[in-house]
């Protein structure tokens, strides 16, 4: 399917901002609507996605691809990969969790190689099962990471599996030679509130566990831990290396007033939390108000000094003055990472540019290619991408950076329409859709590997429908009366959009066609004829190069005919005949027979009659 993306922003003026030159809507997602197919009933759930993370190569053939959240049908996560330019195809879908799953699950969902073998595994939580493991096959280019999980991280090790895990990291935090995983974990009760760094102990492989299982090599509790400032749900757990040796530092945030509370991890297997001595263990950066980096906080070396500073962005309690602020963690040379006070904190106010605005999402890059770093941070339309660009100098002085409205989002996605009819007159009035950029991934990213940056931007709560009111001027009554209210597909259901930076295009701006390559884009023709005797063609049309097997079977399920085995078939229409014989050269009887086509990790099947 193509979309055109049209988006595009030079000089745009919404609600009287301005908005960055050179940045382009390159690419979107519009989800299918629920038509009563088991595919469209999973990629609805692609409206509400909270999170995406990205790989350089997912499974050793080069491409770039992302894996994205979908709360829809008790939890599933997606693998897209690049195809070109401006093109992704969905290439693995995780399997429906039978039992448990749904509480708003998975969140986030992250790379990484957990047991250390060299393959790739996609990682995430779902409400009452755990930590779901999944394991790409190691063949090239496959896309495939099974239909069962490798392993799950369940209890033990974990004190509980309910509710959820807002944020993952997985990387080698103690310098052992192993990778770790850093979950902050809000289950039930509290006192199974956890912040969790574990690790893997054997291997595992695509759908086996084999005889691997899992260590826990720290563990703070929320109920041990209060005087920490942890008293409050876990929602993440950063690292970064503050004094820029060693070892990075973990910082560890409940969702309580926005405190933050450092760990010290000296060497393998050693991880100290804060010195309570000078009553510095934490810090409350919300004062009085119940404030929280929803989605954690980006860690980053702005000014190349060696040491990693983390900003973490406010969702502001009700009536908080930090709303639109921005906080930025640092360490001085020389300062103890052991406490934490105010000296370690700058506040950047963007209030004068945006308002007082909840802010979700982070990320950093330079995407308008000035040689200046810039932060990004996600609010509702109009401020989803906020960039604050450094200009040098002393981090800590707010007059050293640049805030401005990178991405407003799409001024027409609409929740509501409102059509008065006065006399013959007719007005209409539309309310844009709020929705924000979520758990967006920007690490100087360039997606599909065409030289341009791009910011990779997952939607929440993005309505699938707009409601329609009709109104006519009533003259008696002096007053318009209702005559009609419905709702209708919205046409526009980008549930996933990247906008990109284009400053080597002269003027600023480019439109480019769009191709998102889905299940349904590979089609599986009718048979002909049917019913046949003796033999029979069967098409089949793909909408990009693919190893493909097309297979017969009979009405148990039993494979009778393999016609096509794991070949490389270029894009376009197919056709191969079959002969009406088995396997074996036998010619099998009369009756119903199902052939079906394999592409990557999916399946398309037909009916089919031969009768004698």
């Amino acid at each position: 399917m193509n979309h055109m993306a049209k988006a595009l922003f030079v000089s745009l003026m919404v609600c009287g901002l301005t908005f960055a030159q050179g940045v382009r809507t390159s690419t979107y997602y519009n989800y299918p609507l629920l038509t009563g197919s088991s595919i469209d009933s999973v990629l609805n759930g692609l409206k509400s996605i909270r999170g995406v993370s990205f790989d350089d190569d997912v499974d050793g053939d080069g491409k770039s691809g992302i894996v994205v959240t979908n709360y829809a049908d008790l939890g599933h996560v997606h693998v897209f990969k690049t195809v070109g330019n401006d093109s992704i195809q969905l290439v693995w879908s995780s399997p429906r969790v039978e039992t448990g799953g749904g509480g708003s699950t998975p969140r986030y969902a992250v790379f990484g190689d957990l047991d250390n073998d060299g393959k790739k595994e996609v990682i995430f939580q779902v409400s009452n099962v755990g930590i779901l493991i999944f394991e790409w096959d190691g063949v090239v280019g496959s896309g495939n990471f099974g239909t069962s999980p490798s392993q799950i991280i369940g209890m033990p090790p974990l004190a509980g599996i309910s509710t959820f895990a807002e944020y993952l990291e997985v990387l080698d935090i103690d310098g052992d030679g192993q990778n770790e995983l850093l979950v902050a974990y809000n289950s039930a009760p509290n006192s199974a509130d956890r912040y969790y760094v574990i690790r893997a102990v054997g291997d595992w492989s695509t759908e086996d566990p084999g005889f691997s299982s899992f260590e826990v090599e720290f563990e703070a509790i929320r109920t041990t831990h209060a005087n920490y400032g942890l008293g409050g749900s876990p929602y993440a757990m950063m690292s970064a290396n503050f004094d820029g040796q060693g070892n990075k530092e973990i910082l560890l945030q409940p969702y309580n007033f926005k405190n933050i509370s450092p760990v010290r991890v000296p060497s393998a297997d050693t991880y100290l939390m804060a010195d309570t001595t000078n009553k510095k263990q934490f810090l409350s950066l919300g004062g009085t108000f119940d404030d929280v980096a929803l989605f954690s906080g980006v860690a980053y070396d702005i000014d190349k000094d060696g040491r990693d500073e983390v900003y973490l962005p406010t969702y502001p309690a009700f009536g908080s003055p930090n709303a639109g602020k921005i906080h930025m963690i640092s360490y001085d040379p020389g300062q103890s990472t052991s406490e934490i006070d105010s000296s370690n904190v700058a506040v950047f106010d963007m209030t004068g540019v945006i308002g007082a605005t909840s802010l979700f999402g982070w990320g950093y890059g330079d995407i308008d290619g000035n040689g200046k770093p810039n932060l990004y941070f996600t609010g509702n339309y109009p401020y989803n991408v906020i960039s604050l660009e450094y200009q040098g100098g002393d981090k800590k002085n707010q007059a050293n950076w640049t805030a401005s409205v990178l991405y407003p989002g799409e001024p027409t996605i609409y929740t509501a329409l409102v059509i008065k009819d006065s006399s013959g007159v007719v007005d209409s009035v539309k309310t844009v859709d709020p929705s924000f950029a979520s758990k967006i991934y920007a690490r100087g990213t360039d997606f599909d590997k065409d030289g341009f940056e791009d910011i990779l931007l997952p939607y929440q709560a993005l309505s699938d429908s707009m409601t329609v009111t009709r109104l006519a001027w009533n003259q008696s009554a002096g007053a318009f009366d209702t005559t009609s209210v419905s709702r209708v597909p919205n046409p526009k259901r980008w549930g996933f959009r990247i906008i990109e930076g284009t400053v080597n295009i002269p003027t600023g701006i480019e439109a480019k066609d769009l191709t998102v390559i889905m299940p349904e884009d590979f089609v599986l023709h009718q048979n002909y004829p049917n019913p046949f005797n003796p033999s029979t063609t069967i098409r089949f049309t793909l909408p990009v190069r693919e190893r493909i097997s097309i297979r017969i079977f009979d009405m148990l399920g039993k494979e009778i005919r393999t016609l096509v085995n794991n070949q490389d078939q270029s894009a376009g229409t197919g056709e191969v005949v079959w002969d009406g014989r088995n396997n074996r050269g036998e010619q099998v009887a009369s009756g119903t027979y199902f052939y079906t086509l394999f592409f990557g990790n999916f399946q398309k099947s037909q009916k089919m009659v031969l009768m004698k």
